[in-house]
């Protein structure tokens, strides 16, 4: 991953025609970082990061974008008519703790 990000970050860095000493003298680090940043020697915080991003007029995302596990999106639950009223009218109950009693019957009532 160090690596990948690294190689992200040359690339953008040499795109634009700056020098890793210039990188380093904006992210406030030496230019020998930026070399072990770019090789994926050292991980860079999320914090330096995003300042690199910026320095580099580059989103986050540019350096992250398929790096780590894809995680899909939570399912959601189906919701028929009823459901959705019944929902619906648990949201206009003004009375928090009578919304909370309903809320904690629905789950002892939902339990396998």
């Amino acid at each position: 991953m160090d690596v990948i990000v690294g190689s992200r970050l040359c690339a953008r860095r040499q795109s634009l025609g700056m020098s890793q000493r210039k990188l380093g003298a904006l992210l406030g680090v030496s230019f020998q970082q930026i070399q072990k940043y770019e090789r994926g020697t050292n991980r860079m915080a999320v914090t330096m990061l995003v300042r690199a991003a910026a320095a580099l007029n580059a989103p986050v995302s540019f350096f992250l974008e398929g790096v780590g596990p894809q995680i899909d999106a939570p399912a959601q639950p189906r919701l028929h008519g009823g459901d959705i009223m019944v929902a619906q009218n648990l949201a206009k109950i003004e009375d928090r703790k009578v919304r909370a009693a309903f809320r904690t019957l629905i789950r002892a009532l939902a339990q396998d």
